[in-house]
């Protein structure tokens, strides 16, 4: 199978990337892709009329992780403490979404691509955590590596998640955006200690969507491959 991967952008030169606007995907995620005998196929961003066409050339798309989600497209304006922008990927990956579900095309969002799937179906965003969010908080945006799982979610046994983790799962944590308001057609499906929405899912359009970085899991840890092979297992099954 080819399973679609949508690029992040390298917006400014640096040592090791020294192009700016470079397109660029994670290379776990690659190779989780095909360690499991699929191709990945990376969208670099691209107008958003295009989408479909891309999404034509893949069985199912993986959204990843990148910059925070531009408060514009949920009615708001930017908070003092809002993250570096890129509305360019988020008006192309918006179309990818959209076209994934016309195409009947299954979807998983790691991180900012979850958040991007909750606005897509009209939801909204933390734009920052540890300003807006009324409550204690964990910590969600961690000192340790990015390989490192640093606090436990509570997962919904029925569901897409729980099949892959039962009622826990053990996850890293890198974002200050997060789920506020759902979007109409997702349901919750796990959480963290605090409140904090983990994973979504639309089974109906073949949507899922995690809040933690799988792609920096898997090789140390078999559920969070899993979750990757369960979303292969859909992809092959909406193929057929």
């Amino acid at each position: 199978m080819k399973i679609g991967i949508t690029a992040d952008v390298n917006l400014q030169e640096t040592p090791i990337i020294n192009l700016q606007l470079a397109s660029f995907a994670p290379k776990p995620l690659l190779d989780v892709v095909t360690k499991n005998g699929h191709l990945p196929v990376v969208f670099p961003i691209a107008p958003e009329e295009l989408a479909a066409d891309y999404v034509s050339l893949v069985d199912g798309v993986i959204i990843p992780g990148g910059p925070d989600v531009s408060p514009s497209f949920f009615n708001e304006e930017p908070n003092l403490h809002i993250g570096t922008l890129y509305p360019a990927r988020d008006y192309f990956e918006r179309a990818v979404i959209k076209a994934c579900i016309d195409q009947g095309k299954p979807v998983l969002g790691i991180c900012r691509g979850t958040q991007l799937i909750n606005v897509y179906y009209g939801g909204n965003l933390y734009q920052d955590l540890p300003s807006q969010y009324q409550g204690d908080l964990i910590q969600h945006s961690q000192a340790s590596r990015g390989f490192v799982p640093i606090h436990s979610v509570d997962v919904t046994a029925d569901s897409f998640t729980g099949q892959v983790f039962g009622a826990t799962a053990f996850v890293n944590s890198r974002h200050h955006q997060a789920i506020q308001q759902v979007g109409a057609g997702l349901t919750v499906t796990a959480k963290a200690k605090d409140g904090v929405i983990e994973a979504i899912e639309n089974l109906d359009d073949s949507v899922v969507g995690v809040q933690w970085h799988p792609e920096n899991l898997w090789q140390n840890d078999s559920a969070e491959e899993r979750l990757f092979t369960t979303f292969f297992d859909l992809v092959k099954e909406k193929a057929q």
